[in-house]
C-alpha cells in the first residue's frame, strides 16, 4: 500500500482540531432554566435512552463517558423529569434509567434543531455530498476507534452522541 500524502494528513489533523474546538465550545455550554443551570452535555444521555432503557453503567459505556459525569447528568435529567429511575425487572436491586414522554419530546426537538442548523451550515451542499461525507467520516471514525481502542472495537458506536 503506498504511503498517504503527508500534507493531506497534516491538513486532516488541523481540520479535526478546528472541529474539536467548535464541539468543545458547544459541549461546555450551560443553559439557564427556571430550575437553575443545566449542562448541554447532559442532553446527550437522552439519545441512547430514547432507544432503550439501561443502567447508569451501560449509559456511561454507550456515551464513552466517565460514570461520575454521567451520574451528574442523570441527576439533572431526573430533576427536569426528562428521565426517571425504575427498578430493573430482571434484577430488583438494580435501577434502570427510563426516558419520559418529556424526554422523548426533547430528543425530537434536539434532532429538529440539529437538522435545521446543519441545513443552514450545509446550504450549498448536495445530498450526494452529504452522503459521501457521512460515509467517509463514518469509515474514518470506525478505523480510528478500532486502532485506538482495539478491545472496544466490537461495540457499536452511538451515532447520536
Amino acid at each position: 500500500m503506498p504511503a498517504l500524502d503527508h500534507q493531506a494528513i497534516d491538513d486532516l489533523f488541523e481540520t479535526l482540531l478546528r472541529f474539536v474546538r467548535i464541539r468543545e465550545r458547544a459541549v461546555h455550554t450551560t443553559f439557564r432554566t427556571h430550575d437553575g443551570e443545566f449542562e448541554a452535555a447532559a442532553f446527550k444521555a437522552l439519545f441512547p435512552l430514547s432507544r432503550r432503557s439501561m443502567r447508569s453503567r451501560e449509559l456511561a459505556e454507550a456515551m464513552n463517558a466517565d460514570p461520575s459525569t454521567v451520574s451528574r447528568h442523570v441527576a439533572q435529567l431526573v430533576d427536569h423529569e426528562l428521565i426517571r429511575r425504575e427498578a430493573d425487572p430482571d434484577d430488583g436491586r438494580a435501577t434502570l434509567l427510563v426516558i419520559t414522554d418529556a424526554g422523548r419530546d426533547r430528543v425530537l426537538a434536539m434532532r429538529e434543531m440539529r437538522r435545521s442548523a446543519m441545513a443552514d451550515v450545509m446550504a450549498e451542499w448536495t445530498d450526494d455530498e452529504l452522503h459521501t461525507l457521512v460515509r467517509l467520516l463514518g469509515r474514518f471514525v470506525d478505523a480510528a476507534d478500532a486502532a485506538l481502542n482495539p478491545a472496544c472495537s466490537a461495540r457499536k458506536p452511538d451515532a447520536d452522541a
